[in-house]
């Protein structure tokens, strides 16, 4: 009997467990919410921060297509998402170009789908985090399209940096992964790292003037994966190291060599500044590339480039005029201080007059020559 009432409250201790866990997974389940941006009015929210700042831990938010002018501060652990999933037509403009127009300070936070542009600071930045996930967003027209300040152990996959000063930034961030994004056509590095190690940067697509910033950390990051049976950026057949494009359209993957048909250069690359990136990547499949430049503005670029001359040329040539300006001035004043003096002792050989006070021949020769006259 006794073993009976054991066996009877033994079951009962697993179904009470077992409704426990069910009521707990529940309740977890429950509390996750789902909060929609609408720009129409159409949905919870108008603005995308209101929602951040109504959040609740686990939150998603889901954002409809259109235009939001906004400085977004992502402080809780939440999913932000464009519902489209298309960066073309879900745009976060910065309100205050002076600022950073996605900023993240929180651990495992996701966005993704946007298309981020002006901002005169960074276009996304994380700083302090770890385990966040920035994917399938467009960045443009940014100081630093995405940088990374003492955050490791995040992933930035399947974005467009163009059109930047700087494409991605590393300071003092560790581990993270940098991997299937195009970053091309900007202004200056495609990709800086600044005391940061550890990074696996594989499987994106470069072309700028300067693609990897000379830096000797360089040396101390991951610039392949091993080889793996899948497609890669540009259609290969492997997953290995990236491709590297110029502008000249002779960049190490555009001129390399690839005998036996694996879609990978058969020799190495040497990274600027140190490092090395064992498989990188040959354009098996020309057409793949040509449709990632369709989607890229050649022509934005070089209209930028343009602009920058020009503002240059004009800066320079004010600067000129300033100086000239300058000369003219100082040349006038010394001549005309030259001609009155000249005058001054004219008269006052000629007319005996009491001659010039301390503001024209300066206070010590003024007041002397005054005593003299005086004596």
């Amino acid at each position: 009997m006794r073993r009976i009432n054991r066996q009877n409250f033994r079951a009962f201790k697993l179904t009470a467990l077992a409704i426990t866990l069910a009521v707990l997974c529940t309740c977890s389940t429950s509390s996750a919410s789902t909060l929609r941006v609408s720009s129409t009015n159409e949905g919870d929210y108008i603005y995308i921060q209101a929602a951040i700042d109504e959040a609740e831990v686990g939150d998603s938010i889901y954002v409809s297509p259109g235009t939001y002018v906004e400085n977004l501060k992502i402080k809780k652990q939440v999913q932000i998402w464009s519902e489209s999933r298309k960066p073309e037509d879900t745009v976060i403009r910065a309100a205050d170009p002076a600022k950073n127009t996605i900023e993240i300070s929180v651990d495992r936070a996701s966005f993704s789908g946007f298309a981020i542009e002006g901002s005169e600071k960074a276009g996304i930045l994380l700083t302090g985090v770890k385990s966040c996930y920035i994917n399938n967003n467009r960045v443009q027209g940014a100081k630093d399209g995405i940088l990374l300040k003492g955050s490791d152990s995040n992933t930035i996959s399947n974005n467009l940096v163009t059109l930047d000063e700087k494409g991605i930034r590393l300071e003092s961030s560790n581990s993270n992964d940098i991997v299937d994004n195009i970053i091309a056509y900007n202004y200056g590095p495609g990709i800086a790292l600044e005391l940061s190690s550890k990074n696996h940067i594989y499987n994106n697509y470069f072309k700028n003037d300067e693609n990897v910033k000379e830096k000797t950390a360089n040396a101390e990051n991951i610039w392949q994966s091993p080889l793996k049976k899948r497609e890669n950026i540009i259609r290969g057949p492997y997953i290995g190291g990236n491709f590297w494009a110029n502008l000249e359209g002779k960049g190490y993957s555009e001129t390399g060599v690839d005998e036996n048909s694996n879609g990978i250069c058969d020799t190495s690359y040497n990274i600027t500044g140190g490092g090395t990136d064992n498989y990188p990547l040959f354009p098996k499949v020309p057409k793949a590339v040509k449709s990632i430049e369709s989607n890229l503005n050649a022509s934005a670029y070089e209209q930028g480039l343009a602009d920058r001359e020009k503002a240059t040329s004009s800066e320079i040539t004010v600067n000129k005029t300033e100086e000239a300006t300058e000369t003219s001035v100082e040349n006038t004043t010394y001549g005309n201080t030259t001609d009155e003096n000249a005058t001054n002792k004219g008269d006052s050989e000629e007319k005996e007059s009491p001659g010039p006070g301390p503001g024209v021949l300066g206070p010590a020769i003024g007041a002397a020559y005054f005593l003299k006259r005086t004596r």
